[in-house]
């Protein structure tokens, strides 16, 4: 009984114990409703907060271009252009074939008017992924094709992101010497693409034989858009320098009236390299020909060996003598942005007019005397464009050759403007890969025949 009772109690007495600490607990969770909007306010302002440094980190990095930014911009680039042009490729090497450019490599549109001679093509060559240079018979037949391989020579790669070659120089054994404006390096590839000798530094645009020897070539401080600028030649078969011209010491400051040519206000000073386009590209030299000395009785104003100079960021082409760094002729336009003036047989100077950001190129021809200018006339159906780069040249039969590197074609006109043969690059249906330059050689330019080369078509002999 005593138990029975005691256990009846005990659970009398338990119960009500059990709820009341239950009610307690329960209490207890239940926070007051203020306090739980601040504590979730708290939260998301962290959350916020924190978004906005990351954020405002990643702002920061994308205006001072830190490391990830360029990578990633690369990327961003690669991939929207691969969706654009149906392919990857480096950057900028694929654009959207003109609409009547030939779906065929090579279109004779009147083979009996071609100059009998090879026709060698610089580019991106689709089929590897790769730049390289092949060459063509008077057929059109593809005679002789070589990769271009820089990694070879410059292992860490193109300090400013793309190894695109710009301009080449072919020797008589069939070797090429090429310089690029973003690499690092100007190298002579032999016939299998091989270096034969290699320089550091940036090399750029062109390249002009010297009637006295050697080839002339632009060479900037670090990069090709710095502002201290040289003007070098070398020997091609070493590749050691002969003869180098500051533009700034030797030629820009030697005189007011040359600051005020070069649009230089008094007291403004030069900037060197501080970084990748840190300093302003203030001249942006393009290009450098030489008179050659069966040219010049049509330029009686100037002699044999003078140099014909392009600044394309102040519209200017310029004549030079290089032994008295005298500026002896200079014309600030009427071409934009222009690219690869020549000399020609008429005692005119013919220029690549860009025309940048107006939709057309051309090619204006000025007497430098009479200081008369003309637009030179071809098919209008196949007018081009380029923004950037673009060669031109008179061939000895009055052919004129057009390199328009993103149209990724080369074409050829006659004397009255009619269309001879195109080259394209093709890529695709709807494009066209880049080509940097082409160059016409006589049948008899090379020691022996290019079809005999060695590594022919990337393979041994």
């Amino acid at each position: 009984m005593c138990d029975k009772q005691s256990d009846t109690e005990r659970g009398e007495n338990t119960a009500p114990i059990e709820s009341t600490a239950s009610s307690q607990a329960n209490n207890a969770m239940v926070e007051p409703r203020g306090e739980a909007i601040a504590r979730k306010v708290s939260q998301f302002s962290l959350r916020f907060l924190g978004v906005a440094v990351i954020f405002g980190i990643g702002v920061h990095f994308a205006n001072q271009k830190y490391w990830p930014y360029k990578p990633i911009t690369r990327a961003k680039s690669v991939l929207l252009e691969a969706w654009d042009v149906g392919g990857f490729a480096p950057e900028n090497a694929v654009g959207k074939a003109p609409e009547n450019a030939s779906r065929e490599t090579w279109t004779a549109h009147h083979p009996d008017a071609l100059l009998a001679g090879y026709r060698a093509v610089l580019g991106y060559e689709p089929k590897s992924g790769e730049f390289g240079m092949w060459i063509f018979d008077s057929s059109g037949a593809k005679v002789h094709e070589r990769l271009l391989n820089y990694d070879v020579q410059d292992p860490d790669g193109p300090s400013g992101g793309s190894e695109a070659p710009h301009a080449f120089h072919v020797m008589k054994d069939g070797s090429v010497i090429v310089n690029s404006d973003k690499g690092d390096v100007m190298t002579r590839y032999d016939t299998c693409g091989e270096p034969m000798w290699s320089r550091k530094g940036s090399f750029h645009h062109s390249f002009a034989a010297d009637p006295r020897g050697g080839l002339w070539t632009w060479h900037g401080e670090v990069t090709a858009f710095d502002q201290y600028q040289f003007l070098t030649r070398f020997d091609p078969e070493t590749g050691e320098t002969i003869e180098e011209i500051s533009l700034i010491d030797d030629i820009i400051d030697t005189s007011s009236e040359n600051r005020t040519i070069f649009t230089i206000v008094p007291g403004k000073g030069f900037e060197h390299y501080k970084g990748r386009h840190v300093v302003y590209d203030r001249f942006h030299p393009n290009d450098l020909e030489v008179l050659r000395p069966e040219m010049a009785d049509a330029f009686p104003q100037f002699e044999a060996g003078d140099l014909l100079l392009s600044f394309r960021n102040i519209n200017m082409v310029a004549v030079l003598a290089p032994d008295t760094r005298q500026i002896k002729w200079w014309s600030h336009g009427p071409w934009i942005q222009q690219h690869d003036p020549d000399f020609t047989a008429n005692g005119e100077i013919s220029v690549y007019n860009n025309n940048g950001y107006r939709g057309e190129s051309s090619i204006i021809a000025m007497d430098p005397q009479t200081r008369q200018v003309r637009t030179v006339e071809i098919d209008p159906d196949f007018r081009f464009y380029s923004q950037y780069m673009g060669k031109h040249e008179y061939l000895q039969d009055g052919t004129l050759q057009i390199t328009v590197p993103y149209e990724g074609r080369a074409m050829e006109f006659d004397k009255n403007g009619r269309l001879l043969l195109e080259i394209n690059n093709i890529f695709n249906e709807g494009h066209n890969a880049f080509i940097s330059d082409y160059l016409w050689l006589p049948e008899d330019y090379f020691d022996i025949a290019p079809a005999d080369f060695a590594c022919n078509n990337g393979q041994p002999s």
